[in-house]
């Protein structure tokens, strides 16, 4: 996955006013916060296409008596969801002239051990067209 396209996530993020850090959080928690990694696969042909995993890592924690923790997180992956749709993908041509699609794949909760403490898994699908 290249830089330019990390970057694109990372904007992306930012416009739909979702805290977010690649790699792991290292400012003070935000709630809902998430957390972004990439695992990316064997190309399979010869037109250039780099396909990547990208798994955005979401937390949010229960205020009080309030249980708003899940909802946070079902806001969040209803934006993410909707910026990057299953059909046709986001589409951007970077910087370089390279042309990405990014698609939203599934999610699932993960348990975490706290009572208060929430957390989601929400993957993409990274398409990369690379010109050089």
């Amino acid at each position: 996955m290249r830089k330019e396209t990390l970057k694109i996530i990372f904007d992306a993020m930012s416009k739909m006013n979702i805290n977010y850090e690649f790699m792991e959080w290292t400012s003070k928690p935000s709630y809902p916060y998430f957390t972004g990694e990439y695992q990316e696969f064997e190309p399979s042909g010869e037109d250039g296409e780099q396909e990547t995993s990208f798994i955005l890592t979401g937390f949010a924690r229960d205020s009080g008596k309030e249980k708003t923790a899940y909802l946070a997180l079902e806001d969040a992956k209803e934006k993410i969801s909707a910026y990057f749709p299953k059909v046709g993908g986001k589409m951007v041509t970077a910087g370089s002239g390279s042309v990405v699609a990014i698609f939203y794949a599934n999610c699932f909760y993960v348990p975490t051990g706290d009572a208060e403490l929430k957390k989601i898994q929400i993957n993409l699908i990274v398409k990369e067209w690379s010109v050089n």
